[in-house]
């Protein structure tokens, strides 16, 4: 279990870190396993809420900020009701995982956490699971962030002009403090080093600093010289950026011109001849250099409230009943979504009609919709009312269900294939 869970924190995408798969039914036999969500015509069960709730607390990594255990089981439900309504609006418009996706996906959480072929497997049927629902909870978490991606893609806009309203009122993040390019020869001083063979060291440092100045070229004494492993390159160690090498090093270049040599510099490394090649001085980065940047920040700000603004719609059209602390809560919204009202509209090309036949026909398409809407519910309530009067709650009747072939396999009774087989049947009759 314990490689398992580090599995999932190593995985290839963001997404995966909340795959629920790896838990298996034996690590969930002491929890009484009932249904406690319906998001249309799914279920979502409280064994697959404690198995998120187990992988928020693997995100936040014992940092709950002082949540209670209600708080977490309610975010843990909350997101699983969300991925629900994402996935069923994917497959509603069409969006689709190929096969190759799935397995390129595979592949490369067996190459990460360097599996042999066959480990992955064996790994989830000690678990419980199989390849083939590990491959779909896969399939699932790739379309959920294919359906956000296409989703917020066509919400999250940022035009040019607020780019370069962004540029300018903050010029100041895009200031660029220049860099120098920089030589250096390092006598080495190693730590606990006694007096006299330091003083020997800071003479070699100055014996060649004095060579420097009789003429001999920088490159060739510190491949000669120098004890650093820039020496091979003639002591080359790029472009500095301020903040980047220690204070006495730093401290140095910056107080050099271009083509000046050091004297002796003192870190905790050792002795340096410092040499400055070239300077960049600073500047504010144009525009188009940071333009790719400014777009991502902003959309970053939009994507957010556009992100709750689409969840809100899917939930104000889609019926939801939850009773995960046996409050059953049940919102249904009669009215059309915004989603709905957008396709419908954005599905009327111009063919001739006119600007008055066109809305006409909207409308029309409206009301039709609110109909079946309204038709749709009363059928679900007067379902809901009959199973009531008779059997109890639906989700209480399946629950008891549930908890009775759950408690056959504890009993051993039935085999654990029997007991998938009837699980199954009870899903599959909602």
């Amino acid at each position: 279990m314990k490689l398992l869970k580090k599995l999932i924190d190593q995985t290839f995408l963001t997404i995966l870190l909340f795959l629920i798969f790896f838990m298996s039914d034996t690590a969930m036999a002491k929890v009484l396993d009932r249904v406690v969500a319906k998001v249309n015509s799914e279920i979502i069960t409280l064994s697959s809420v404690n198995e998120r709730v187990e992988l928020l607390k693997q995100k936040y990594r014992g940092n709950l900020q002082g949540r209670s255990e209600k708080e977490i089981l309610e975010e843990a439900l909350h997101t699983i009701v969300e991925e629900k309504l994402q996935l069923q609006e994917g497959k509603k418009r069409g969006l689709a995982v190929d096969d190759s996706a799935v397995e390129a996906a595979v592949t490369d959480i067996e190459k990460k956490n360097g599996l042999q072929e066959g480990q992955l497997a064996s790994m989830l049927e000690s678990e419980g699971r199989s390849m083939e629902s590990y491959k779909n909870h896969i399939r699932d978490q790739i379309l959920v962030s294919k359906v956000v991606r296409f989703e917020l893609g066509s919400r999250v806009t940022v035009s040019e002009r607020n780019i370069a309203k962004y540029y300018h009122n903050n010029q100041k993040d895009f200031w660029d403090p220049g860099k120098a390019r920089v030589r250096h020869i390092l006598i080495l001083t190693e730590k606990g080093l006694s007096t006299d063979k330091k003083k020997k060291k800071f003479l070699q440092a100055k014996e060649i600093l004095q060579e420097i100045k009789r003429g001999k070229d920088f490159a060739d004494a510190a491949r000669e010289y120098s004890e650093d492993i820039s020496a091979s390159e003639g002591g080359d160690v790029g472009y500095i950026e301020k903040g980047k090498m220690v204070p006495e090093f730093e401290n140095a270049v910056y107080s050099m011109k271009e083509g000046e040599i050091s004297d002796i510099v003192e870190t905790a490394y050792g002795y340096h001849i410092i040499k400055v090649a070239e300077v960049l001085p600073g500047r504010t980065l144009p525009l188009k250099d940071v333009k790719n940047k400014i777009q991502f920040i902003l959309s970053n700000k939009k994507q957010k409230s556009a992100y709750e603004e689409w969840m809100d719609e899917l939930k104000k059209s889609a019926f939801i009943e939850t009773s995960l602390f046996e409050e059953a809560k049940k919102y249904t919204n009669l009215s059309s979504s915004v989603n709905d009202q957008r396709r419908n509209t954005g599905s009327v090309k111009s063919n001739g009609l006119s600007q008055k036949k066109r809305l006409s026909r909207n409308s029309a398409k409206k009301r039709e919709m609110q109909d079946k809407w309204e038709e749709m519910y009363k059928s679900v309530e007067k379902s809901k009312q009959t199973n009531r009067s008779q059997n109890g709650s639906p989700l209480q009747t399946l629950e008891q269900k549930l908890q009775r072939i759950k408690e056959l396999r504890s009993d051993e009774k039935i085999t654990e294939a029997e007991y998938q087989r009837r699980k199954q049947r009870l899903l599959d009759s909602l």
